[in-house]
């Protein structure tokens, strides 16, 4: 199995003080901005000391889970300060960028990391689009045309023109080029039909997020089931990956005692997020008839703006957090559920500080991680 970190910044200080979205800049403090990154980047540089196989990054806008506009930046930075793990975008939401702009970035960041990167391409959700001012109902094809655009900017040995519905340039000639030969690896998050279909036909991984285990399960065999018969290949255990928050202490008791505070954060303020009807609206938009009927789940596969009366009942299903047995454990039952060879640990979440998330990435490098690999 192989196991990455997966660390947004979340911001780490709003405790009992509500923060509405957009974040306001009126309740953002600068010192603790500072310290918030300081603390993050000592966890990633840590988790590659560890031996974990690649630390994630992810773009969002506007919001408390996440303070990483450009996860780009801190990956050209974790480039040189870390020497091992993949340093793994999940991802850029390619219909917020200039295809061949960002063509060009990842291909900096391949070269600096010594031909680490995984490149994430995902359609975004409608938070990002609601930010940038776009129009979500054209985001599907703007993400496969620029899928397209940058994996030929990264191969084509030639300068080429690109027309398409979205995008019109009448000259592409990337330098530098990536290290990795043909072009880094590239994965996608969703969990829809038609993303599950595209990562297929393109040989490429897919990840999710914040599903039961049955609706991953769903998600993963027809991903499986549609490489096979539709696309001449074999998708293995290490081409799906799974994100959970994960807390490892001592003691179960113990990691449930000092997780929970961060949990019942996290997952009892998902609505807010959907207050707005613009966004709701958005979230409706992004999907068809078809997005989720091969589940038996439905939209549910990922709920929209769903919390239960118990965060912390919510969190259960979600999250994993224990000793490091019990973790394990969980992990290795995930595993053989979902045909799952990718675990992705989301830490520190809601607003957890970067020390408490050290004494449980340390707890999990040691006593868990060696168990997995």
């Amino acid at each position: 199995m192989k196991v990455w970190l997966f660390n947004l910044f979340p911001w780490a200080s709003y405790g009992n003080d509500e923060i509405p979205y957009p974040f306001p800049g009126s309740k953002y403090s600068r010192q603790e901005g500072k310290e918030l990154y300081d603390g993050c980047m000592a966890l990633d540089r840590r988790a590659d000391e560890l031996g974990f196989d690649g630390i994630c990054l992810g773009e969002h806008h506007y919001a408390t889970n996440s303070t990483l506009p450009s996860p780009n930046l801190i990956a050209a930075a974790l480039a040189g300060q870390t020497k091992n793990a993949k340093i793994v975008l999940l991802g850029n939401c390619l219909p917020l960028h200039n295809p061949v702009r960002l063509a060009e970035e990842l291909a900096m960041i391949d070269v600096l990391s010594g031909g680490r990167l995984v490149s994430g391409f995902i359609r975004g959700g409608p938070r990002e689009y609601y930010s940038y001012g776009l129009d979500i109902r054209d985001g599907r094809e703007r993400f496969e045309e620029e899928w397209e655009l940058i994996v030929k900017a990264w191969t084509e040995p030639e300068p080429f023109e690109w027309h398409s519905a979205h995008y019109d340039f009448g000259l592409v000639s990337l330098v530098p080029r990536p290290l990795q030969e043909p072009h880094p690896p590239v994965i996608v998050a969703g969990n829809t039909a038609e993303t599950l279909e595209w990562a297929a036909q393109h040989h490429a991984g897919v990840c999710t997020f914040f599903s039961s285990v049955d609706a991953i399960k769903e998600m993963f065999d027809y991903y499986r089931t549609y490489a096979q018969e539709h696309c001449g290949w074999t998708p293995a255990p290490e081409d799906m990956g799974v994100s959970r928050h994960v807390f490892v202490a001592p003691t179960d008791d113990e990691a449930r005692e000092l997780a929970a505070p961060y949990l019942e954060q996290l997952y009892g303020r998902r609505a807010q997020l959907w207050e707005r009807d613009e966004i709701r609206q958005m979230a409706e938009a992004r999907v068809t008839e078809r997005s989720f009927a091969y589940s038996t789940h439905g939209r549910r596969a990922m709920p929209i703006g769903a919390v239960a009366d118990d965060p912390m009942k919510r969190a259960e299903g979600h999250a994993i957090f224990g000793s490091p047995d019990t973790v394990i454990r969980r992990i290795k039952e995930d595993q053989e559920a979902m045909g799952s060879g990718l675990q992705i640990t989301s830490l520190p979440f809601g607003p957890m500080p970067s020390s408490l998330a050290m004494r449980s990435l340390e707890l999990f490098g040691k006593e868990v991680l060696p168990y997995l690999r």
